[in-house]
């Protein structure tokens, strides 16, 4: 049996649905069809039970969804550390972080290599939760920093710190002032689907604020180019402000308050490498989270 038949039979246990699970591998229904039927005949029991309705998974077919999963769990492993073994002896770390993380991030990773001095890594930025919680499943990143919890039951979502979203602005252009109110000004947001406007839309609403939204843009660093120039203010997260793009800037806390919880998730089902397991803890220690 190929590793190909067991992802196959895989899908159709997720989407309990030949036809969209058909879909999501770019087949053709009829040959995921013909694929099970097989694997039934070879196995000599069936999967699978079928109505013109639903589909079921049978007492036998859950036993071997069990074994399927470490199966091809184990495949993608081993298949990803040929992979980096080809380039390293040491498989690289794939770590998905976000924009605003990059100045705390470079520090730990400084830290971990004084450690493990002939670690490779590969720094991604992905904003999209759901594209990371994909990610994590398939193997394709080690850890991820997220502006939420992932709340999947095979995901690890530990809470790093808590920051506050600033306000933005060249130098003075408010004489010092500590908060500021935000209702009537020209403000520079994150692009609509990204998490960040999420919880500036939520924060909107429920401050019945219809903001002046003059220029949206996907990355802070685009934000902070454009209040150099004074196209408006930027809402950014207050470790931002650290970043070599926003001196000569000032950061004014928002009145009402406005902040967000960052968390750093993996997969609790993957064999994570001393390694790995060490970058988590570096970057425990380094926000003194309790382990």
């Amino acid at each position: 049996m190929k590793i190909i038949q067991l992802e196959y039979f895989l899908a159709i246990v997720k989407y309990n649905n030949f036809t969209q699970a058909a879909q999501f591998l770019h087949i053709s229904q009829p040959s995921l069809t013909a694929t099970i039927k097989k694997m039934e005949a070879d196995l000599g029991y069936d999967l699978f039970t079928r109505t013109t309705k639903d589909i079921k998974i049978t007492e036998k077919g859950i036993q071997f969804y069990n074994y399927a999963v470490d199966l091809v769990q184990n495949y993608h492993q081993t298949m990803e550390k040929m992979h980096d073994l080809n380039i390293s002896e040491v498989p690289k770390i794939k770590f998905s972080i976000l924009e605003s993380t990059n100045q705390w991030v470079s520090q730990i990773i400084t830290t971990h290599r004084s450690t493990f001095p002939n670690q490779t890594y590969q720094i991604s930025e992905v904003h999209d939760q759901a594209i990371i919680l994909e990610h994590l499943l398939n193997f394709e990143t080690h850890l991820a920093l997220t502006n939420e919890q992932i709340t999947h039951e095979d995901i690890q979502s530990i809470p790093l710190y808590e920051e506050s979203y600033v306000l933005l602005t060249p130098q003075n252009a408010f004489k010092q002032q500590r908060t500021i109110i935000i209702k009537s000004l020209p403000l520079i947001l994150p692009s609509k689907g990204l998490q960040v406007r999420k919880h500036l839309d939520d924060y909107f609403m429920r401050m019945n604020i219809h903001p002046n939204i003059v220029i949206e843009a996907d990355r802070f660093e685009a934000a902070t180019n454009f209040v150099h120039r004074g196209l408006g203010y930027a809402v950014i997260p207050r470790f931002y402000y650290q970043s070599f793009n926003a001196n000569n800037l000032d950061a004014i806390e928002i009145k009402p308050k406005l902040g967000r919880t960052i968390f750093i998730n993996y997969y609790k089902k993957r064999k994570h490498s001393e390694r790995v397991l060490s970058l988590v803890d570096h970057c425990k220690d380094y926000w003194n989270v309790i382990k």
